[in-house]
């Protein structure tokens, strides 16, 4: 029979004594486990509502993809727990998509991505920098302008950016893809409030050692700030990959067609008839930011604790 811990009376318990006895299986003086508040259980039955919730039509949208066209909706109405597993497993779907140039709007979103992050670190870290470590006529106005432009939203940039690009001739072009999303006032705040906590005397020793400011970003500064480099290009990224209007909008022509258009059209030109086809076009839209996200999640969270916060 195993003994209950019990500290002698008005003797206080060593601080890790109440952790050892959990641990080791002490049930307390009356010989039972706690009870979780009722608050706490509210909690988690909370939780594993919007768990099923938002995941089971994922789910179901993923097996749907693998199934054929006519059994995708056979278990949903009246709803049976088949449904929550391909009756018939086939890749047809996926198949069909690739066929209908899928794939070439893939490689169009990840070229525009890839190129846009590129380039966005580039020109809004060295932005970032300049708001962190400069002082020159106008800094304030133009910082003022750039938290401005945070809170903006994109919808009333639409008209007016659209006029531009249309006036330059770059309508079906990479360029009209590309360059708007270049300056982009979030990266560049995340860079300003981190790179404003690099002690200036790490600045100081390699200019004193000759290193030009473009040297001292590019060996220095953006080395060590490996969490906003990522952070930023998760959310460049991501911005290009999702972005649905100003692609359809700007560059409709199938040789410039991104993946989230893509989807559209599959259900728009087939009349929401291959279900399957339209599935699996989803599910690979939805793979690659969380094969991309996951993995580089850690340096998310510490570049939003570490920069989003500091002035």
């Amino acid at each position: 029979m195993r003994a209950r811990i019990e500290p002698a009376s008005g003797v206080p318990a060593a601080p890790g004594t109440a952790r050892q006895a959990r641990t080791s299986g002490w049930r307390g003086p009356s010989g039972r486990f706690p009870r979780p508040s009722v608050g706490a259980a509210l909690q988690y039955g909370l939780l594993v509502l919007l768990l099923i919730v938002v995941v089971l039509p994922l789910w179901w949208i993923v097996v749907s993809s693998f199934t054929t066209r006519e059994t995708v909706w056979k278990n949903v109405l009246p709803f049976s727990w088949r449904a929550l597993l391909p009756e018939q497993f086939t890749l047809a779907g996926y198949r069909a998509i690739f066929e209908n140039e899928f794939g070439r709007a893939i490689l169009n979103t990840l070229f525009v991505g890839v190129t846009t992050v590129v380039l966005t670190i580039t020109i809004c870290a060295t932005a970032g920098f300049t708001f962190a470590r400069f002082t020159f006529r106008g800094k304030g106005v133009l910082w003022a302008l750039i938290l401005v432009s945070l809170m903006v939203p994109g919808e009333a940039t639409v008209i007016p950016a659209y006029t531009l690009v249309n006036s330059l001739g770059w309508l079906n072009s990479w360029q009209a893809l590309i360059v708007p999303a270049l300056a982009n006032g979030t990266v560049i705040f995340l860079f300003r409030q981190f790179f404003a906590e690099i002690p200036q005397d790490l600045l100081d020793a390699a200019r004193v050692d000759g290193a030009s400011w473009t040297r001292v970003l590019g060996t220095i500064v953006l080395p060590v700030s490996k969490p906003v480099v990522v952070t930023s290009a998760i959310l460049v990224f991501l911005a290009q990959w999702n972005s649905f209007f100003w692609p359809m909008l700007v560059s409709p022509a199938e040789e410039f067609r991104q993946v989230q258009v893509a989807v559209s059209i599959l259900g728009v030109e087939q009349n929401l008839r291959f279900w399957d086809q339209l599935f699996a076009g989803a599910t690979i839209a939805a793979l690659v930011p969380l094969v991309l996200v996951l993995p580089l999640q850690r340096y998310y969270v510490s570049s939003i604790m570490g920069s989003g916060i500091k002035g």
